[in-house]
């Protein structure tokens, strides 16, 4: 295939900013869930951001539901979304919505592996005080690896239903599927870092782009497993993706709402 041949069927462009899309949604529903929860059990909100949000929930265990909800909520609405998957219409929206279901799984399921591992972050808040400890965080540990394995192995299913083309190219457009997808994530997470009020190396920008950077790296190697026969890869057209105004247009303006608006801050 010629190089003009293959940027007229996958236009990179659309593809980035399909990607700035869905992270930017990913990670605004995420701290917008634990605000609508601190706000319904009472609390006190004062900031939300791109990447964190300030809260009184004003108890211990609304402490642990507030710190809880996010990743719960990021499990449910990929759930939503693998269901609507196939109802899709057109390639871009269908990409869209298969790359939206990943992250959702792999942030709800990232968090859990990752507090049990490192005793941090929103579900380290969830078992404080659960005894004993170190149990709760190994069957914490446990269960995300797990789901955070099954999001990888089922997105992958449902991208062979749909991909096509042959191989070896059709693992080399996956490969570079997820590798813009990662790329865009992190330029969209580091934007908004750099907008952040506390600046750039403060403690939301840094905690967002490491949750993003490794909640998200099976987008870097998830493709290599794909090359395994355990995932059909039905005959078909090659997906494409043509350039496409629209979703450019939607992602420069995701990217200003998220990274700009929403970076510096909504305070009550």
């Amino acid at each position: 295939m010629s190089r003009k041949a293959s940027l007229a069927w996958m236009d990179w462009l659309t593809v980035f900013a399909i990607a700035a899309v869905a992270i930017s949604l990913n990670v605004f529903f995420h701290e917008s869930v634990h605000a609508v929860t601190c706000v319904a059990l009472g609390g006190d909100l004062r900031e939300l951001t791109a990447l964190h949000v300030d809260c009184d929930p004003g108890g211990d265990w609304q402490t642990q539901v507030v710190a809880g909800s996010a990743a719960i909520a990021n499990l449910a609405l990929g759930l939503v979304c693998w269901r609507w998957l196939p109802r899709a219409a057109g390639a871009a929206q269908r990409f869209f919505l298969w790359l939206f279901m990943l992250m959702n799984w792999l942030y709800g399921a990232g968090y859990l592996m990752f507090s049990g591992v490192a005793n941090i972050g929103d579900w380290a808040v969830v078992i404080a005080g659960w005894e004993p400890h170190w149990l709760w965080r190994v069957l914490m540990a446990l269960v995300g690896t797990g789901l955070f394995i099954w999001a990888v192995w089922t997105a992958l299913q449902e991208l062979g239903k749909y991909i096509g083309g042959r191989e070896p190219e059709l693992i080399g457009r996956a490969v570079k599927l997820g590798l813009v997808a990662y790329l865009a994530s992190a330029v969209v997470v580091l934007l908004a870092g750099w907008f952040n009020p506390y600046g750039l190396l403060g403690q939301p920008a840094v905690a967002g782009f490491i949750a993003v950077l490794g909640a998200l790296s099976p987008l870097l190697w998830m493709m290599q497993w794909f090359r395994s026969g355990a995932f059909a890869k039905l005959a078909g057209p090659a997906l494409q993706i043509p350039r496409s105004w629209g979703w450019i247009a939607l992602g420069g303006l995701a990217i200003v709402v998220y990274a700009v608006v929403l970076g510096s801050g909504l305070r009550f």
